[in-house]
């Protein structure tokens, strides 16, 4: 099954270069063609061959085992000697070197092993080699009948020369016999070299420090009260920035983890992103912010909401992924300690003006003071008033005559309060010397 391309590269800063493009007409397959799948009749090239100028096809599990048993025990064992035979190493579809089949027996077979077709190896890399060279490469070939598959090497001057006939042959491993020719199906052993390490399955540590910068105005709203009752309102404000991203390529590429220094990919806000060489790179976000006050009834308030750029430095725990193109990515190793800085915006607060209504009193915070009344000063020029100011002179001249007459109302009402009590107590007093008179008067009886 041909592997798409799945990797979704995140939005890069204009400065940052994509490390690696991946090579279009380079294919990887996953999943070989069993012997009883192969037709024997002529096959129509398909829209992918035709888009694939070379396929590589990755050996399964039993497939990768067999070949290490043949190469480093069956054969091994008894020519391992004199026999120092050769496989091709593919980055992005482009030669990049050469390995030994003792390479294979060493590392038990970790590299990512391939088949290229023989027809394909002669196209595209035969004329980077040198004919002078005297070597022999790992294949496999299938008879015409379809009916086995043998492990073999054929001659360095046959690849370089384009020998396509009789004179073509694969000799079996084993028993260095049953020749085979390019009328067969040929393919040569390759090993494909990751584009890029992933890293993926981050984890945070808790250890973080923040740098606070400068702050920036990212949006402005309106609050509306149409109400007839004080209540809260609330609205938000969409903004985008683009987050910094900056790796510490050295706490990745330290001698614990033995890692070749390849561009990184990191996994972050769900997608992947392409980091350069110095491990720096960039991603656009969109973000929302909340804010909402207690307001009067009929009322509005613009706002206005901020915030602040900070970086974060953190340290975190992540698996490395090989990646090898067209989305085959395969588990290297896990690492830890590795520190990295997220250059973002942060602490949005919202920053309310004045409210405004039409049975409120206007009072701006940002006044025009083009338009501001003016008044003559000591020295004979003419300055400007400000809003305040001239709210609190026509204020000062109503306020000491307001209080004035409240007091003198005050004292009148005292005034009256304590004549009517002064009045009702003197005639409550010559009213009890009257009722004495007639008590002490009262005649005396016959």
């Amino acid at each position: 099954m041909y592997i798409a391309t799945l990797v979704i590269l995140g939005s890069l800063l204009p400065s940052c270069l994509p490390a690696f493009v991946e090579r279009s007409d380079f294919c990887i397959e996953t999943d070989p063609t069993l012997l009883i799948d192969i037709g024997r009749r002529v096959v129509i090239p398909s829209e992918k061959d035709l888009k694939c100028a070379i396929t590589a096809t990755t050996l399964t599990a039993k497939e990768k085992a067999s070949l290490v048993e043949t190469l480093c025990k069956d054969h091994g064992t008894t020519t391992m000697k004199h026999s120092f035979h050769h496989y091709f190493k593919l980055r992005n579809g482009e030669l990049s070197g050469r390995g030994v089949q003792q390479d294979i027996c060493e590392e038990n077979a970790n590299a990512m092993l391939a088949w290229v077709p023989y027809s394909t190896m002669m196209q595209h890399y035969a004329a980077e080699l040198n004919p002078k060279e005297r070597l022999s490469y790992i294949a496999k070939a299938t008879n015409l009948d379809r009916e086995k598959t043998e492990l073999c090497h054929f001659s360095h001057t046959d690849l370089v020369n384009g020998v396509a006939d009789k004179l073509f042959t694969c000799v079996v491993m084993i028993f260095e016999d049953n020749f085979y020719d390019v009328d067969d199906n040929i393919n040569v052993l390759v090993e494909l070299q990751p584009l890029a390490y992933q890293l993926r399955n981050i984890t945070y540590l808790p250890w973080r420090n923040v740098t606070n910068s400068y702050k920036m105005l990212l949006g402005n709203g309106v609050l509306k009260n149409p109400s007839t009752q004080r209540k809260p309102i609330y609205g938000s404000v969409n903004y985008a920035f683009v987050e910094k991203i900056r790796l510490n390529t050295s706490s990745i590429y330290n001698e614990g983890y033995h890692l070749d220094k390849l561009p990184l990919l990191l996994e972050h806000r769900g997608a992947v992103l392409d980091l350069d060489e110095a491990g720096e790179g960039g991603m656009n976000v969109q973000k929302q912010a909340y804010f909402g006050r207690t307001m009067d009834p009929h009322s509005d308030v613009r706002v206005q909401v901020i915030g602040q750029w900070v970086d974060q430095h953190r340290e975190f725990g992540a698996d490395v992924y090989e990646y090898y193109g067209h989305g085959l990515a395969r588990f290297k190793l896990p690492i830890t300690g590795a520190r990295l800085t997220f250059v973002r915006i942060d602490n949005t607060e919202p920053v309310f003006e004045a409210a405004e209504s039409s049975n409120l009193a206007k009072a701006s915070l940002f006044r025009d003071m083009d338009s501001a009344p003016a008044r003559l000063s000591v020295n004979g020029s003419m300055e400007q008033i400000t809003e305040w100011e001239a709210d609190e002179e026509e204020e000062s001249s109503f306020y000491p005559w307001f209080v004035i007459s409240c007091l003198l109302i005050g004292i009148v009402l005292i005034a009256v309060v304590y004549g009517v009590v002064r009045v009702y107590h003197k005639r409550n007093k010559q009213k009890q010397k009257y009722e004495l008179a007639n008590t002490n008067n009262t005649p005396a009886s016959a």
